[in-house]
């Protein structure tokens, strides 16, 4: 009697032992049972087979879409260089532009600046002559209207008082208000430590002059206390 076998690979073996006295029908039954792991063993075949071109078909789908994937890749970043170069391309021209139209600005400004300045110089040259003539007739207006001086401003006061030159008294000249008269300050030095010599004025009024006839008008409560 004959014994099938397969091994570790799939591969069948066969293993014939001979028995005494086999009989035709289980020689029979034995040659079918080889046909039969025969046919297995081609099915198996094929299935590997099968397999391995699935697998391998499999492998290409996969390195053909990992490839167009690249290539897509590429082209992309490809496309965002180019635009990003051409956005460059576009600021630096309008970077340019901007300069060069700052520039003609700023030239136009300079150019417009000293026509100014030639016209002013030109507008003045011709208005020395007649600033010159304004100027000696306003000093000769200034000084018909001041017939009173400071020192003769002080002296009205001292006299409209009745403050002597002995008197410990002051009269000063402080300033001139707005309207041009001369204001005048009386005042007495108060001595607060005798051996420092420190003390504070006292002041006792303050008049307004006129430069023009001499009048005296008392403003100590006007503001000047």
């Amino acid at each position: 009697m004959m014994e099938v076998n397969f091994d570790a690979s799939g591969d069948y073996v066969e293993n014939i032992n001979f028995v005494d006295n086999a009989s035709e029908e289980q020689i029979a039954l034995l040659q079918n049972q080889i046909q039969e792991q025969q046919k297995q063993l081609s099915d198996l075949e094929q299935q590997q087979m099968e397999k391995e071109l699935d697998d391998y078909y499999a492998q290409l789908e996969e390195d053909r879409q990992k490839e167009e994937e690249a290539q897509a890749k590429a082209d992309a970043e490809a496309e965002a260089q180019a635009e990003a170069d051409r956005k460059a391309e576009e600021e630096r021209l309008a970077e340019e532009e901007k300069k060069q139209q700052e520039e003609e600005e700023a030239q136009a400004k300079a150019d417009e600046e000293e026509a100014q300045a030639d016209s002013e110089d030109e507008a003045q040259t011709e208005s020395e002559p007649e600033q010159e003539e304004d100027t000696e007739a306003i000093e000769e207006e200034e000084t018909a209207e001041q017939t009173v001086s400071q020192e003769q401003a002080i002296q009205l006061v001292r006299d409209q008082q009745g403050i002597s030159e002995d008197s410990p008294l002051l009269v000063a000249y402080d300033h001139v208000d707005d309207s041009g008269n001369y204001i005048i300050h009386v005042y007495e030095n108060v001595v607060d430590n005798e051996e420092t010599g420190e003390g504070h004025t006292a002041t006792q009024g303050w008049y307004q002059v006129s430069p023009s006839d001499g009048s005296i008008t008392d403003v100590t409560l006007d503001g000047y206390q």
